[in-house]
């Protein structure tokens, strides 16, 4: 029988491409795209007949998010993107004018644009941290901008360009439920590739997407908000599910739903939100820890490499802990830029990012030592 770790890598095609932008964009699983395939079919034979089964199949993926995030399946809600989840969140949040909002100055577009556009709108500040050299996020800064009028704090689990964390998160989380600030976590680029125990820390919500670490369609974003908060944040997105059901009658009285799907206007993603769900069901099975391991054994021996033919690793992380994180962002050597060095990854059909300053790789679980050899091999 083949261990957890061989069935993981059994899930993914074995073509040409070798795939080191799994924090950008990561292949699906074999699991993945059966789903799509057996709903695909059955929508076009069956049409209406479907309704009660996709509806189920979808449920199971609630279901299932929320055992990975560890909250109840009543707190989650499904959006077509992470930006989607964010969005709901900054703009009903209950932000007034001198609010605060603290984030860190390297967040992800879509995690920034929506606070600073709720912050535009309700005359609330954006107050942004600056980063420290190689992208460093030390929690103490982050903390020393927090003022009597900060009302969020709004960052990023791990970092998208170079992984950078806050070294003790879960002390930022009790720091602002004693002073009864709201802490809304961004975890797309590290939930699905390390254990997660941010829900369990505190944090009154999560925000995520399925196309990276969840080896899943684009297309999929969640929310997960505490259930005492659901009543005070109204949906951005008005539609029939914020009420009820397609086949309920209108009702003037508009009581929206009392659970997170209250957040769901309409008519769901089910190809995406179904694959989600047979990813999900794969990344439990094996094990998140087991995908972790095996990812940051490879980003070790990547990274070594990297090193070794003369590149510059840039990276929050001092001594052993640079090993503790499967991105690895490199400049390139001499007069070559990072367009040029990308263009000849790429003519190689090495998939990476160009992130800040330099190029970056993330391997995971399913890559192999050869994809590394490949990779080492077009960088000479």
């Amino acid at each position: 029988m083949p261990s957890d770790l061989e069935f993981f890598k059994s899930q993914f095609n074995k073509a040409e491409y070798v795939h080191l932008n799994n924090a950008g964009l990561q292949p699906i699983t074999r699991a993945a795209r059966e789903k799509i395939d057996y709903w695909s079919r059955r929508f076009w034979e069956e049409g209406y007949n479907t309704d009660k089964d996709y509806s189920a199949d979808v449920a199971h993926t609630r279901t299932s998010l929320a055992n990975m995030i560890g909250c109840e399946t009543g707190e989650v809600a499904f959006f077509t993107s992470t930006a989607g989840a964010i969005n709901q969140v900054a703009f009903s949040c209950g932000l007034k004018a001198d609010d605060e909002v603290v984030m860190w100055d390297q967040e992800y577009g879509s995690h920034l644009y929506p606070w600073k556009a709720a912050c535009d709108q309700s005359g609330a500040k954006l107050v942004i941290v600056e980063s420290e050299q190689n992208l460093a996020t030390p929690m103490e800064k982050y903390l020393k901008a927090i003022t009597p009028k900060t009302k969020v704090l709004a960052f990023s689990w791990v970092q998208f360009l170079a992984a950078s964390q806050m070294e003790d998160i879960k002390h930022v989380i009790q720091f602002a439920k004693q002073k009864e600030i709201l802490v809304f976590i961004d975890i797309i680029q590290g939930f699905g590739i390390h254990p997660c125990d941010i829900w369990a820390w505190g944090a009154d919500a999560v925000m995520g997407g399925s196309h990276k670490w969840l080896c899943s369609p684009v297309g999929v974003g969640f929310l997960a908000l505490r259930k005492n908060l659901i009543p005070q944040f109204k949906p951005h997105v008005i539609g029939m599910y914020t009420y009820g059901t397609c086949d309920d009658p209108s009702d003037f009285a508009c009581e929206p739903k009392r659970d997170a799907t209250k957040f769901e206007p309409g008519s769901k993603q089910v190809l995406e939100i179904t694959a989600l769900g047979a990813s999900l069901d794969v990344i439990q099975k094996v094990g998140v820890k087991t995908i972790e391991t095996e990812a940051l054994r490879l980003a070790k021996i990547l990274r070594t490499g990297i090193i070794d033919l003369g590149y510059e690793i840039v990276s929050p992380y001092k001594g052993e802990q640079v090993n503790s994180t499967p991105f690895i962002n490199f400049k390139p050597k001499g007069e070559m830029s990072k367009k040029t060095l990308s263009e000849k990854l790429n003519s190689q059909n090495i998939f990476h990012a160009v992130r800040g300053p330099g190029l970056r790789f993330t391997p995971t679980a399913f890559n192999t030592e050869n994809d590394l050899e490949k990779a080492l091999f077009a960088l000479k």
